[in-house]
């Protein structure tokens, strides 16, 4: 009788300790993916709209960005900046930001407009930082494009975006 109380208790534990085993694990404190929704020139003032992608099963919640587009001739905008952004788990928001002084990237910009440059390559290397996990990096390449019909309105076209190593 004793023999098959521990027997029984024995397969119990057996069976827990598997079905633990087998349970998803949550995928949590990776790095976004982010990547250009689009870019706008008016004057000498840029607008940037990043698309951040939460690959995470858990909610992120992002209180700072610093990030730099940039070309091979040169950085087109610079950011850090405060943010109150929650992104829910497996999902894309988009976040613009506005203001950013031109410089260099104008001059850039209008020519890649007035058909001087077929594309504009660039990089967009930056990190985020959450409570939870502190900077998480990312990198992004690709090349920008002129929107046809929208005058200083720019898309770009992915040539990769992977964490930043």
């Amino acid at each position: 009788m004793e023999l098959l109380k521990l027997r029984s208790f024995l397969l119990v534990v057996a069976f827990v300790f598997l079905c633990t085993a087998c349970a998803s694990k949550q995928l949590k404190g990776e790095p976004p993916f982010v990547s250009i929704a689009g870019l706008s020139l008016s004057g000498d003032i840029i607008g940037v709209k990043l698309d951040i992608q939460n690959i995470n099963d858990v909610a992120m919640n992002i209180d700072a960005v610093d990030f730099t587009l940039r070309s091979a001739n040169g950085d087109l905008a610079r950011v850090s900046q405060a943010l109150n952004m929650e992104i829910d788990p497996n999902t894309t928001e988009g976040m613009p930001f506005e203001n950013v002084p031109a410089g260099a990237a104008g001059t850039m910009l209008a020519e890649l407009e007035a058909g001087q440059r077929a594309s504009l390559p660039f990089t967009l290397e930056g990190r985020v930082h959450t409570p939870q996990d502190g900077y998480l990096a990312f990198r992004h390449e690709g090349h920008l494009y002129p929107v046809p019909g929208k005058p200083g309105q720019f898309r770009s076209a992915s040539a990769r975006s992977r964490e930043k190593s």
